[in-house]
């Protein structure tokens, strides 16, 4: 074995130790599990959450919804435009979609 492989293969070991140690303890399945969650189900995402932003492009293609106040949902709107990594379509629509919101001024 050369020395490329025995380090890769040294640094794999050592991250599958790290993330069984990691999975093994409460806290870190709990990351995992809402981690994994939200992922998946966007839905799952709080809008007052620091991830929120991560609910964004859901929300715009309606995959999810947006807050049900208008007031909560243009700042949504708008968290999103600032936040999130939107393509071009995504932002057209995130146009349209506050611009139909009452109140609810651009970015």
């Amino acid at each position: 074995m050369n020395n490329r492989r025995t380090v890769f293969l040294g640094i794999g070991i050592v991250a599958l130790v790290a993330t069984i140690v990691v999975l093994a303890s409460p806290i870190g399945r709990a990351l995992f599990y809402f981690g994994a969650v939200e992922s998946v189900f966007p839905s799952a995402i709080s809008w007052d959450g620091k991830t929120a932003w991560q609910r964004c492009a859901s929300a715009i293609d309606n995959r999810t919804t947006w807050p049900d106040a208008p007031r909560a949902a243009c700042a949504a709107m708008h968290l999103c435009a600032n936040e999130a990594p939107l393509t071009d379509g995504q932002k057209q629509l995130l146009v349209k979609t506050i611009r139909a919101t009452p109140g609810c001024p651009l970015p």
